[in-house]
């Protein structure tokens, strides 16, 4: 168990330093790693099953898009239904004078259109967020406590994100965060794509009493290549009724808190 997590650490780490480069070396990347070339040769393969990097002549690169994460515009209108029926369930855990985080995946941003609507329970909040696409949620109703964190713009999911985010996030601690995530594997922990959106989350997970995870089915019985925690980390798993039985079987047989909708 050791040795695997070894070699997973040495993976994330592998492909942040591929990302930052036009090309990596092999022999490079061992001297880095201090291990053999023929480990980072099975590496890069691991590597590129995942569709995150390309080998070329000389060496490694990383793919156009740093990861194989489907773009916004498109995970947007996916399952929009399951995701509606999922943020009406997370808006009924909301109760007045409640502080909240409301982290930036499309399914907590219909959870905030589900706020916006509601102007007597929005004003009595305290609501945190890093996503400007929430802002623009809220921009026309009637909030009243807002903290938006600074810190390093992704541009596709439009949210900051990085150390300066993380530090001005601890310096909050709410009652609820709501959050998503790129998969949930049969192992239940909770993946994602991107190595400091990763330690945004761990931070939020730190900063609050109670952590929501917004999941739907398409996100089950799939693992990306970072992990964020396990399910038992999480308050409560809200998603749809098309979750597979295997799933919830799982969820069942390791006493995980969730709900079908």
């Amino acid at each position: 168990m050791k040795s695997n997590n070894k070699m997973k650490h040495r993976r994330e780490n592998m492909l942040q330093l591929i990302c930052e480069a036009p090309v990596t070396t092999i022999n490079e990347l061992a001297e880095f790693f201090s291990v053999s070339t023929e480990t980072i040769r099975k590496d890069i393969e691991f590597l590129e099953e995942q569709d995150l990097v390309i080998r070329i002549h000389g060496g490694v690169a990383p793919k156009e898009r740093k990861s194989n994460e489907t773009p916004f515009s498109t995970r947007s209108t996916h399952n929009l239904a399951q995701k509606q029926r999922i943020a009406q369930a997370a808006y009924h855990m909301i109760k007045p004078g409640d502080s909240i985080i409301l982290e930036s995946g499309t399914t907590v941003q219909e959870l905030t259109k589900l706020l916006a609507d509601d102007q007597e329970l929005l004003k009595s909040l305290v609501i945190i967020t890093m996503s400007f696409r929430i802002m623009e949620i809220l921009q026309e109703s009637s909030y009243s406590h807002v903290f938006f964190l600074g810190g390093r713009v992704r541009r596709d999911d439009f949210m900051t994100y990085g150390h300066y985010t993380i530090s001005m996030l601890q310096q909050f601690h709410v009652d609820k965060a709501f959050i998503g995530g790129a998969g949930i594997n049969r192992e239940l922990v909770l993946t994602d794509y991107f190595d400091e959106e990763i330690m945004l989350r761990r931070q939020i997970l730190a900063s609050s009493d109670k952590t929501i995870l917004l999941a739907d089915s398409s996100k089950m019985d799939k693992t990306t290549i970072f992990s964020v925690c396990n399910l038992k980390d999480i308050y409560r798993l809200i998603t749809d009724k098309d979750c597979p039985g295997e799933m919830t079987n799982l969820f069942d047989q390791n006493k995980i808190s969730y709900r079908l909708v």
